[in-house]
């Protein structure tokens, strides 16, 4: 059975920080990628800008340059995962990937005896900590990432029919996300009802990808990407956390 100074649940760039600075952590993943707070939903393509702190922050930058993720006002979502898990198999770091908690026990020995399960099936895990970096807020929005010519032509139809929306230019030419507020909690539905109005509209726009994304948490006592804008400063969030809280 493999023993964990830490076991962090939800990857993400706070993870992957805690992680390089708390050498023997484990960051346990639902999904099959790394990026759950970037990339899978598409949240910014406003460009924060932070310089780093550390050297570690300042070589993941490095591979963020190599790529050409941020330039301008603006920052490339879609190559964010990419990115990240070049870093993390550089390291290389433990992540495990379509990996689900079941169950966690602590036992009298002050250790956690966490049961995930993974593609390999069922498997126990000891941690001495476990940190939750999911969102657990109910409050998101939608994003919608959509392709048009002439986006004066159909912007003011789109702010009007979707209440409480946002446009913003996305990193390719052409290309714009529609941030919609969503009350419900059915992303299926959300999906569909965002998706009849799109084409009651018929606007000359095609949409190319719609994704929830949750609002900040209130609580700032715990790690969680949704606190930044920039993905290099929720990185070196998660690693100064590590240098204060995890030895």
């Amino acid at each position: 059975m493999n023993v964990y100074d830490t076991l962090i649940i939800g990857s993400g760039y706070c993870s992957i920080g805690y992680a390089v600075a708390c050498p023997n952590t484990v960051i346990c993943e639902e999904h099959q990628i790394c990026d759950t707070s970037f990339y899978l939903p598409l949240r910014s393509f406003r460009y924060k800008h932070y310089a780093p702190k550390t050297e570690e922050g300042a070589q993941l930058l490095s591979i963020f340059d190599s790529l050409s993720l941020f330039q301008a006002l603006e920052q490339n979502t879609n190559g964010f995962e990419f990115a990240l898990c070049n870093y993390i198999v550089r390291k290389p770091l433990e992540v495990l990937l379509k990996c689900r908690i079941l169950h966690i026990h602590q036992r009298s020995d002050r250790f956690y005896d966490v049961t995930v399960h993974t593609n390999e099936g069922l498997m126990h895990l000891l941690a001495k900590r476990i940190i939750d970096t999911t969102n657990q807020s109910s409050e998101k929005y939608f994003t919608v990432l959509f392709v048009c010519d002439d986006i004066e032509a159909v912007k003011d139809r789109l702010l009007l029919a979707y209440k409480k929306a946002q446009i913003e230019s996305a990193f390719y030419p052409g290309r714009y996300a529609l941030h919609v507020s969503a009350g419900d909690t059915d992303e299926n539905r959300i999906k569909l009802e965002i998706y009849k109005k799109w084409c009651e509209l018929d606007v000359n726009a095609k949409i190319l990808y719609m994704a929830p994304v949750f609002a900040k948490r209130s609580s700032a006592n715990t790690l969680c990407d949704d606190h930044y804008e920039n993905p290099i400063e929720a990185f070196e969030a998660g690693y100064f956390y590590a240098k204060e809280n995890g030895r």
